[in-house]
Order: structure tokens, then C-alpha cells, then sequence
């Protein structure tokens, strides 16, 4: 789906602030993972982010911006309505767990 770019920047704007970074430029997920503002839709990124549900869609429900975040690409929903956490921070660097661990939905709702 495309974004007008003031959209972006509102989805944008979910990201958690993290002290002692511009907030414009630097933001985390709801894993913890850092994205980067330029980044927006690189997946050969490091710190590529992309927007993405925080729930799957019901049948006949339509895109709203409360039911979006902004996630770093590989940490995007999956069908089923769990989200693998691909991603995660340490300092200022990304970096994988050994083994994506499953989250359900549900218990992030609340993050937003």
C-alpha cells in the first residue's frame, strides 16, 4: 500500500523515543529495534523500517492508523496473527536472536 508522505510521518511519529537521539531521524519498534526516518520501505537496510499492522484486518475491516506501526522490515506480521521478533536492539546496533520468538498479537495491543 502507498502512504502520502504526511501519513508517514504520522505512523513515523508511533515509533518509541529513545534519550539522546533525534527523534526525527532515530526510533524504535515495538521489538526494540532501531529504524532510521531515511530508511522508510529499504530492506537492504540495517535499520529499514516499513508500516505494518499492529493487527491483522478482520473481513470487511479497513485500514485505520490506529492499527498501524511503524516496524523494522523484518518484523512485520505474519498470517495467523503472530509477529516472529527478527529484530531487536543492543546499544546501537540491531541484532538477531538465535531463534525469532513468536508474539502474539493480543499482547502487543497495548503498546500503541
Amino acid at each position: 500500500m502507498r502512504y502520502s508522505e504526511d501519513m508517514i510521518w504520522m505512523i513515523w511519529s508511533k515509533g518509541e523515543i529513545f534519550a539522546g537521539n533525534d527523534p526525527v531521524f532515530w526510533r524504535k519498534d515495538r521489538f526494540g529495534a532501531w529504524i532510521f526516518r531515511g530508511h522508510y520501505g529499504r530492506t537492504d537496510s540495517e535499520y529499514g523500517w516499513v508500516i505494518d499492522p499492529i493487527r491483522l484486518l478482520s473481513d470487511g475491516e479497513t485500514v485505520d492508523i490506529s492499527n498501524l506501526a511503524p516496524v523494522h522490515w523484518e518484523n512485520t506480521i505474519k498470517a495467523g496473527g503472530n509477529t516472529e521478533r527478527h529484530v531487536t536492539s543492543t546499544g546501537i546496533h540491531n541484532e538477531r536472536p538465535l531463534e525469532p520468538k513468536a508474539i502474539e498479537i493480543q499482547n502487543m495491543w497495548n503498546l500503541y
